[in-house]
Protein backbone atom coordinates (compact mmCIF):
# COMPACT_ATOMS: atom_id res chain seq x y z
CA UNK A 1 0.00 0.00 0.00
CA UNK A 2 1.04 3.30 -0.81
CA UNK A 3 1.49 6.17 1.62
CA UNK A 4 -0.62 9.19 1.27
CA UNK A 5 2.14 11.18 1.13
CA UNK A 6 3.19 9.66 -2.29
CA UNK A 7 -0.47 9.06 -3.84
CA UNK A 8 -0.65 13.26 -3.35
CA UNK A 9 0.00 15.24 -6.38
CA UNK A 10 1.13 18.70 -3.94
CA UNK A 11 3.01 18.90 -0.78
CA UNK A 12 0.93 19.47 2.47
CA UNK A 13 2.31 22.37 4.81
CA UNK A 14 1.22 22.44 8.23
CA UNK A 15 -0.30 26.09 8.49
CA UNK A 16 -2.95 27.57 11.04
CA UNK A 17 -5.08 30.10 9.72
CA UNK A 18 -8.35 31.32 10.36
CA UNK A 19 -10.94 30.62 7.29
CA UNK A 20 -14.47 31.88 6.37
CA UNK A 21 -16.01 28.97 5.04
CA UNK A 22 -19.31 28.50 3.39
CA UNK A 23 -20.37 24.93 3.35
CA UNK A 24 -23.38 24.40 0.91
CA UNK A 25 -24.25 27.91 0.95
CA UNK A 26 -24.13 28.29 4.96
CA UNK A 27 -21.74 30.32 6.69
CA UNK A 28 -19.46 27.68 9.53
CA UNK A 29 -18.39 29.70 12.19
CA UNK A 30 -14.90 28.79 13.97
CA UNK A 31 -13.11 27.26 11.66
CA UNK A 32 -9.48 26.88 11.35
CA UNK A 33 -7.00 25.42 8.30
CA UNK A 34 -4.83 22.79 9.73
CA UNK A 35 -2.40 22.42 6.92
CA UNK A 36 -2.47 23.11 2.84
CA UNK A 37 -1.46 22.33 -0.52
CA UNK A 38 -2.07 23.85 -3.82
CA UNK A 39 -4.99 21.32 -4.15
CA UNK A 40 -6.92 21.82 -0.62
CA UNK A 41 -6.65 21.94 2.71
CA UNK A 42 -7.75 20.58 6.44
CA UNK A 43 -10.09 22.10 7.86
CA UNK A 44 -10.71 21.57 11.21
CA UNK A 45 -14.09 22.16 12.79
CA UNK A 46 -16.67 20.65 14.97
CA UNK A 47 -19.09 20.61 11.81
CA UNK A 48 -19.55 17.25 10.20
CA UNK A 49 -20.75 17.55 6.31
CA UNK A 50 -20.97 14.67 3.25
CA UNK A 51 -18.50 14.12 0.68
CA UNK A 52 -19.04 15.72 -2.29
CA UNK A 53 -20.81 19.11 -0.73
CA UNK A 54 -19.62 22.12 -2.07
CA UNK A 55 -17.98 24.95 -0.71
CA UNK A 56 -16.26 28.55 -0.25
CA UNK A 57 -13.47 29.59 1.84
CA UNK A 58 -11.43 32.73 2.57
CA UNK A 59 -8.11 32.28 4.14
CA UNK A 60 -7.21 35.96 5.25
CA UNK A 61 -3.21 36.45 5.46
CA UNK A 62 -3.66 40.17 6.10
CA UNK A 63 -7.27 40.84 7.09
CA UNK A 64 -8.83 42.36 4.57
CA UNK A 65 -6.09 42.93 2.12
CA UNK A 66 -4.32 39.84 1.12
CA UNK A 67 -6.85 36.90 0.86
CA UNK A 68 -7.12 33.49 -1.01
CA UNK A 69 -10.16 32.95 -2.02
CA UNK A 70 -11.62 29.17 -3.34
CA UNK A 71 -14.22 26.90 -3.72
CA UNK A 72 -14.47 23.51 -4.20
CA UNK A 73 -16.05 20.30 -2.03
CA UNK A 74 -15.78 17.95 1.08
CA UNK A 75 -13.33 15.21 -0.25
CA UNK A 76 -12.58 13.76 2.94
CA UNK A 77 -14.00 13.74 6.40
CA UNK A 78 -12.24 12.84 10.05
CA UNK A 79 -13.32 13.10 13.62
CA UNK A 80 -11.34 17.21 13.54
CA UNK A 81 -12.90 17.97 10.48
CA UNK A 82 -12.51 17.39 6.53
CA UNK A 83 -10.72 17.65 3.67
CA UNK A 84 -11.42 20.26 1.06
CA UNK A 85 -10.38 19.81 -2.30
CA UNK A 86 -9.99 22.84 -4.64
CA UNK A 87 -11.94 22.97 -7.75
CA UNK A 88 -11.42 26.27 -8.45
CA UNK A 89 -8.73 29.06 -7.01
CA UNK A 90 -10.65 32.70 -7.64
CA UNK A 91 -7.81 34.59 -9.36
CA UNK A 92 -4.02 35.56 -9.87
CA UNK A 93 -3.58 37.15 -6.88
CA UNK A 94 -5.29 34.05 -4.83
CA UNK A 95 -2.92 31.94 -6.67
CA UNK A 96 -0.07 33.44 -6.10
CA UNK A 97 -0.71 33.83 -2.54
CA UNK A 98 -1.41 30.32 -2.03
CA UNK A 99 2.05 29.28 -3.87
CA UNK A 100 4.03 31.68 -1.69
CA UNK A 101 2.76 29.55 1.52
CA UNK A 102 3.22 26.70 0.30
CA UNK A 103 6.86 27.24 -1.11
CA UNK A 104 8.11 28.96 2.36
CA UNK A 105 6.39 26.61 4.60
CA UNK A 106 7.49 23.52 2.64
CA UNK A 107 10.49 21.80 4.21
CA UNK A 108 11.74 20.70 0.58
CA UNK A 109 11.01 23.58 -1.55
CA UNK A 110 12.28 21.97 -5.23
CA UNK A 111 9.99 19.32 -4.45
CA UNK A 112 7.12 21.87 -4.00
CA UNK A 113 8.72 23.57 -7.26
CA UNK A 114 8.98 20.21 -9.39
CA UNK A 115 5.09 20.07 -8.41
CA UNK A 116 4.14 23.45 -9.81
CA UNK A 117 6.60 22.89 -13.02
CA UNK A 118 4.15 19.63 -14.20
CA UNK A 119 0.68 21.50 -13.70
CA UNK A 120 -0.92 24.16 -14.80
CA UNK A 121 -2.33 26.14 -12.34
CA UNK A 122 -3.73 23.35 -10.17
CA UNK A 123 -4.52 21.06 -13.26
CA UNK A 124 -1.77 18.32 -14.30
CA UNK A 125 -0.62 19.21 -17.57
CA UNK A 126 -1.17 16.86 -20.51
Amino acid sequence: MTPDSEKREFTRVPITFDVRLTVDGRPIEGAQVKDLSMKGMLVLTDERFAVGTPCQAVISLVQGEVEIRTSGTVAATNPRGFGMEFATIDGLESYIHLRNLVIFNSPDVEKVEEELQAHAGIRRKT
